[in-house]
Protein backbone atom coordinates (compact mmCIF):
# COMPACT_ATOMS: atom_id res chain seq x y z
CA UNK A 1 0.00 0.00 0.00
CA UNK A 2 2.85 2.18 1.03
CA UNK A 3 4.67 1.62 -2.64
CA UNK A 4 1.05 2.35 -4.03
CA UNK A 5 1.06 5.53 -2.34
CA UNK A 6 4.48 7.14 -2.86
CA UNK A 7 4.60 5.76 -6.74
CA UNK A 8 1.59 7.82 -7.15
CA UNK A 9 2.82 10.68 -5.64
CA UNK A 10 6.33 10.60 -7.30
CA UNK A 11 3.77 10.61 -10.74
CA UNK A 12 1.72 13.35 -9.84
CA UNK A 13 5.03 15.40 -8.82
CA UNK A 14 6.38 14.51 -12.30
CA UNK A 15 3.56 15.61 -14.05
CA UNK A 16 3.56 18.61 -12.12
CA UNK A 17 7.25 19.53 -13.17
CA UNK A 18 6.65 18.42 -16.63
CA UNK A 19 3.66 20.52 -17.04
CA UNK A 20 5.71 23.60 -15.23
CA UNK A 21 8.59 23.18 -17.77
CA UNK A 22 6.13 22.85 -20.87
CA UNK A 23 4.32 26.13 -19.48
CA UNK A 24 7.65 27.91 -19.07
CA UNK A 25 8.25 26.56 -22.63
CA UNK A 26 5.06 28.10 -23.80
CA UNK A 27 5.32 31.40 -22.58
CA UNK A 28 9.25 31.69 -23.41
CA UNK A 29 7.75 31.46 -26.96
CA UNK A 30 4.49 32.84 -26.73
CA UNK A 31 4.78 35.82 -24.35
CA UNK A 32 8.56 36.57 -24.15
CA UNK A 33 7.30 39.86 -22.79
CA UNK A 34 5.71 37.85 -19.65
CA UNK A 35 8.79 36.11 -19.25
CA UNK A 36 11.04 39.68 -19.72
CA UNK A 37 8.96 41.58 -16.62
CA UNK A 38 8.96 38.10 -14.38
CA UNK A 39 12.66 37.13 -15.13
CA UNK A 40 13.11 41.24 -14.36
CA UNK A 41 11.46 40.94 -10.76
CA UNK A 42 13.02 38.27 -9.99
CA UNK A 43 16.81 39.89 -10.78
CA UNK A 44 17.69 38.06 -13.73
CA UNK A 45 18.25 40.86 -15.73
CA UNK A 46 20.35 39.27 -18.18
CA UNK A 47 17.55 37.08 -19.19
CA UNK A 48 15.33 39.36 -18.83
CA UNK A 49 17.13 41.49 -21.39
CA UNK A 50 17.14 38.52 -23.57
CA UNK A 51 13.72 38.10 -23.22
CA UNK A 52 13.28 41.55 -24.20
CA UNK A 53 15.24 41.18 -27.33
CA UNK A 54 12.59 38.68 -28.39
CA UNK A 55 9.71 40.47 -27.94
CA UNK A 56 11.72 43.11 -30.81
CA UNK A 57 12.19 40.42 -32.72
CA UNK A 58 8.19 39.09 -32.83
CA UNK A 59 7.04 42.59 -32.07
CA UNK A 60 9.55 45.39 -33.49
CA UNK A 61 8.86 46.94 -30.12
CA UNK A 62 11.36 49.80 -29.95
CA UNK A 63 10.78 50.36 -25.98
CA UNK A 64 11.77 45.82 -25.79
CA UNK A 65 15.00 46.52 -28.40
CA UNK A 66 16.26 49.43 -25.79
CA UNK A 67 15.82 47.90 -22.69
CA UNK A 68 17.76 44.65 -24.26
CA UNK A 69 20.47 47.10 -25.45
CA UNK A 70 20.90 48.49 -22.05
CA UNK A 71 20.84 45.38 -19.97
CA UNK A 72 23.73 44.00 -22.22
CA UNK A 73 25.92 47.33 -21.11
CA UNK A 74 25.25 46.62 -17.64
CA UNK A 75 26.00 43.18 -17.95
CA UNK A 76 29.25 43.82 -19.78
CA UNK A 77 28.07 42.50 -22.52
CA UNK A 78 29.49 44.98 -25.62
CA UNK A 79 29.39 43.10 -28.12
CA UNK A 80 26.28 41.87 -27.90
CA UNK A 81 24.92 45.67 -26.80
CA UNK A 82 26.52 47.02 -30.59
CA UNK A 83 24.55 44.51 -32.17
CA UNK A 84 21.75 45.29 -30.82
CA UNK A 85 22.82 49.25 -30.79
CA UNK A 86 23.02 48.60 -34.68
CA UNK A 87 19.41 47.97 -34.69
CA UNK A 88 18.10 50.90 -32.66
CA UNK A 89 20.09 53.42 -34.26
CA UNK A 90 19.12 52.06 -37.80
CA UNK A 91 15.45 52.09 -37.04
CA UNK A 92 13.55 55.21 -38.86
CA UNK A 93 11.45 55.61 -35.31
CA UNK A 94 14.78 55.84 -33.15
CA UNK A 95 14.34 59.82 -33.02
CA UNK A 96 10.21 59.70 -32.14
CA UNK A 97 10.85 56.95 -29.36
CA UNK A 98 14.25 59.33 -28.11
CA UNK A 99 11.22 61.61 -27.41
CA UNK A 100 8.56 59.30 -26.08
CA UNK A 101 10.55 56.62 -24.55
CA UNK A 102 12.16 57.93 -22.27
CA UNK A 103 11.90 55.85 -18.90
CA UNK A 104 11.06 58.44 -15.73
CA UNK A 105 14.11 57.81 -13.60
CA UNK A 106 14.20 59.16 -9.85
CA UNK A 107 16.93 61.59 -8.23
CA UNK A 108 18.76 62.00 -11.61
CA UNK A 109 19.20 64.96 -13.63
CA UNK A 110 17.04 65.35 -16.69
CA UNK A 111 19.52 64.98 -19.38
CA UNK A 112 18.78 63.93 -23.08
CA UNK A 113 17.40 60.20 -23.55
CA UNK A 114 19.04 60.61 -26.78
CA UNK A 115 22.00 61.47 -25.44
CA UNK A 116 22.35 58.65 -23.08
CA UNK A 117 21.58 56.22 -25.61
CA UNK A 118 24.34 57.46 -28.49
CA UNK A 119 26.59 58.16 -24.99
CA UNK A 120 26.32 54.67 -23.54
CA UNK A 121 27.02 53.66 -27.50
CA UNK A 122 29.67 55.69 -27.93
CA UNK A 123 31.61 53.52 -24.84
CA UNK A 124 30.95 50.68 -25.81
CA UNK A 125 32.17 50.99 -29.32
CA UNK A 126 35.56 52.70 -27.53
CA UNK A 127 35.94 49.54 -25.58
CA UNK A 128 35.35 47.39 -28.81
CA UNK A 129 37.77 49.53 -30.56
CA UNK A 130 41.24 47.68 -31.81
CA UNK A 131 43.06 50.57 -33.49
CA UNK A 132 43.60 54.01 -34.40
CA UNK A 133 41.03 54.43 -36.82
CA UNK A 134 38.27 52.73 -35.01
CA UNK A 135 38.79 55.25 -32.45
CA UNK A 136 38.83 57.81 -34.75
CA UNK A 137 35.61 56.74 -35.88
CA UNK A 138 33.88 56.49 -32.38
CA UNK A 139 35.44 60.37 -31.96
CA UNK A 140 33.84 61.24 -34.88
CA UNK A 141 30.76 59.23 -34.10
CA UNK A 142 29.91 61.06 -30.67
CA UNK A 143 31.13 64.45 -31.45
CA UNK A 144 28.29 64.67 -34.70
CA UNK A 145 25.90 63.72 -32.23
CA UNK A 146 26.53 66.44 -29.66
CA UNK A 147 24.83 69.55 -29.92
CA UNK A 148 26.68 72.22 -30.69
CA UNK A 149 25.27 74.20 -27.04
CA UNK A 150 27.01 71.25 -26.06
CA UNK A 151 24.66 70.14 -22.96
CA UNK A 152 25.31 68.17 -19.78
CA UNK A 153 25.67 64.89 -20.02
CA UNK A 154 26.38 65.00 -24.18
CA UNK A 155 27.55 62.17 -26.18
CA UNK A 156 31.26 63.66 -26.12
CA UNK A 157 31.27 63.61 -22.40
CA UNK A 158 30.52 59.62 -22.18
CA UNK A 159 33.15 59.04 -24.59
CA UNK A 160 35.07 61.35 -22.51
CA UNK A 161 34.73 59.80 -19.39
CA UNK A 162 35.41 56.25 -20.55
CA UNK A 163 38.27 57.02 -22.06
CA UNK A 164 40.22 58.36 -18.77
CA UNK A 165 38.77 55.88 -16.96
CA UNK A 166 40.82 53.25 -19.11
CA UNK A 167 43.70 56.19 -18.54
CA UNK A 168 44.09 56.37 -22.94
CA UNK A 169 46.20 59.40 -22.31
CA UNK A 170 47.04 59.48 -26.09
CA UNK A 171 42.97 59.81 -27.01
CA UNK A 172 42.18 61.93 -24.06
CA UNK A 173 45.20 64.32 -25.93
CA UNK A 174 42.97 63.93 -29.80
CA UNK A 175 39.80 64.45 -28.27
CA UNK A 176 40.96 67.73 -26.55
CA UNK A 177 42.87 69.03 -29.64
CA UNK A 178 39.29 68.09 -31.32
CA UNK A 179 37.54 70.25 -28.71
CA UNK A 180 39.59 73.39 -28.49
CA UNK A 181 39.45 73.39 -32.56
CA UNK A 182 35.50 72.96 -32.46
CA UNK A 183 32.80 75.50 -32.68
CA UNK A 184 31.08 74.07 -29.73
CA UNK A 185 29.79 76.64 -27.05
CA UNK A 186 31.66 77.42 -24.39
CA UNK A 187 29.22 76.05 -21.94
CA UNK A 188 29.85 75.09 -18.42
CA UNK A 189 30.14 71.10 -19.62
CA UNK A 190 32.43 72.10 -22.18
CA UNK A 191 34.66 74.18 -20.32
CA UNK A 192 34.56 71.45 -17.67
CA UNK A 193 35.47 68.19 -19.70
CA UNK A 194 38.42 70.88 -20.81
CA UNK A 195 39.76 70.78 -17.54
CA UNK A 196 39.46 66.99 -16.78
CA UNK A 197 41.19 66.39 -20.24
CA UNK A 198 44.10 68.63 -19.78
CA UNK A 199 44.94 66.63 -16.26
CA UNK A 200 43.86 63.50 -17.53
Amino acid sequence: MKKLVLKTALITFGAAVLLGVLILMILCFAAPKTMMDFTASMGMDGLSGNFAYSEYERSGDLECLARSYLVAVEEGEDEKAFERWEKLYADEGFSAYCQSGAPETEGLPAYSYRDYLVGSAARVKFRLATDDAAKEQVLAFALGETAKSFPEGNPTIALAAEAISRQDKAFAGTLLARLKSSDFEQSEAFLRLLSALETA
